[in-house]
């Protein structure tokens, strides 16, 4: 019999889960400025909340089954808790696969907005192609942002399940809940409703609260 809450751990779930729709937060607003007719830009909010339900209802069905079918002794990394064989191998081998070609585009905002950071503190070597990015600084940066990220996936690679819940509760929760509904309350200061607004404010409370006691039950956690 598996229990049906684990107060040991309860926390992960939650850093872990604000992680896994923070980038929605920031794909919203693009989304819906990209789409062409007004008409349908006013049906997006609607099926935009039934495409992030939908996801949410596959991700519970995905973990309770892979929960039940492991149990207890399923791991951080679930394809690494496949039984032996030639599927096992199989699908591990295509997940590795996924992980290597998408790195590049997860880590090219980050990296974009690093390396935008740098120019602007560092003097000017050079253009490229007449554009204004420095093609040594971005060389540079790029490389020791990689062997910072390696350095990270290897000294953290035993605590996977601390190391996203951290991310989800230090930065996910910010961009999530807090700097939001703080940008709604500045850019309709003087036209939102006041119940809007302390709504916004106790949405922004709330979001601090979770981000400081997950991150140090969190912290407290690691081992």
């Amino acid at each position: 019999s598996l229990p049906a809450f684990n107060p040991s751990g309860w926390f992960l779930f939650l850093g872990t889960s604000v992680l896994l729709f923070e980038g929605s937060i920031t794909l919203l607003v693009p989304l819906q400025e990209a789409v062409h007719a007004s008409a349908d830009r006013e049906r997006f909010p609607c099926l935009y909340s039934r495409v992030i339900l939908g996801i949410v209802a596959f991700y519970a069905f995905f973990g309770i089954s892979c929960w039940m079918a492991f149990g207890d002794e399923v791991r951080t990394v679930m394809t690494t808790s496949l039984p032996l064989g030639r599927l096992a191998t199989s699908v591990q081998l295509a997940y590795s696969l996924a992980v290597v070609f998408t790195f590049p585009l997860q880590n090219f905002p980050s990296l974009e907005i690093v390396c935008v950071m740098v120019e602007r503190m560092l003097p000017s070597t050079g253009k490229v192609d007449g554009g204004s990015s420095n093609s040594a600084y971005r060389s540079i940066t790029s490389t020791l942002l990689i062997f910072l990220l390696s350095t990270i996936a290897i000294v953290a690679m035993n605590d996977l399940d601390k190391v996203v819940s951290l991310m989800g509760s230090l930065l996910g929760c910010p961009l999530a809940f807090v700097i939001p509904p703080l940008i709604q309350n500045q850019l309709e200061k003087g036209q939102i409703s006041e119940t809007k607004r302390r709504v916004n404010i106790m949405v922004a409370v709330l979001g601090v609260g979770a981000m400081v006691v997950s991150s140090i039950t969190t912290l407290l956690k690691w081992e």
